[in-house]
């Protein structure tokens, strides 16, 4: 089972968890539609506000693979070696005119079947990187009790969330949705 922490977070605090990420060893990996190609950087200009979803690589955790694909480069992070070593994360996207906002995830996957159908697990080291990232999710979108007013009886839950984007839900009537 893979690791992931669901939450709603604003551009200017992702900036600061891929800036943990950058200190980890990470290097920050985003597609670019409009080229075709996967843009790597080490440094936090990668991350950009028209573009809400990224790849957080640790080199020391395995290879990266890049395939080729009809609508250009992608991130080969699905369950295989190169998915093993990216930890996916991202922003939300706060749509103004619908008065909503996304939520995003710090996500890892448990691990892959190699072709002799060998389970091989992620390796420990991107384990702790993903656990230092989560522990910063939870300090830039504190776990938040959430009432929904329904007729019969409201529902309370709890979410990850930013203070800037409860503030928008509380005072400006903004919906968070998955």
């Amino acid at each position: 089972m893979g690791m992931q922490i669901n939450y709603w977070m604003e551009y200017e605090k992702f900036c600061e968890l891929a800036e943990l990420a950058l200190s980890l060893g990470c290097i920050i990996l985003k597609h670019d539609f409009d080229n075709g190609k996967v843009i790597k950087s080490s440094d936090i200009s990668i991350v950009t506000k028209d573009c809400c979803n990224y790849y957080f690589y640790l080199p020391v955790a395995g290879t990266l693979n890049i395939k080729n694909t009809e609508f250009g480069e992608r991130v080969d992070n699905g369950y295989n070696e190169s998915g093993n070593s990216i930890i996916e994360a991202g922003y939300s996207k706060i749509r103004d005119e619908e008065k909503r906002i996304s939520s995003n995830r710090l996500y890892l996957s448990t691990g892959y079947y190699d072709k002799n159908e060998k389970f091989i697990y992620r390796p420990d080291c991107i384990v702790d990187v993903y656990k230092k990232l989560a522990r910063k999710v939870k300090k830039l979108a504190p776990y938040t009790e959430l009432v929904e007013p329904r007729e019969e009886k409201d529902w309370v839950h709890k979410e990850y969330v930013s203070p800037y984007c409860l503030e928008l839900r509380n005072e400006k009537g903004y919906s968070l949705y998955p």
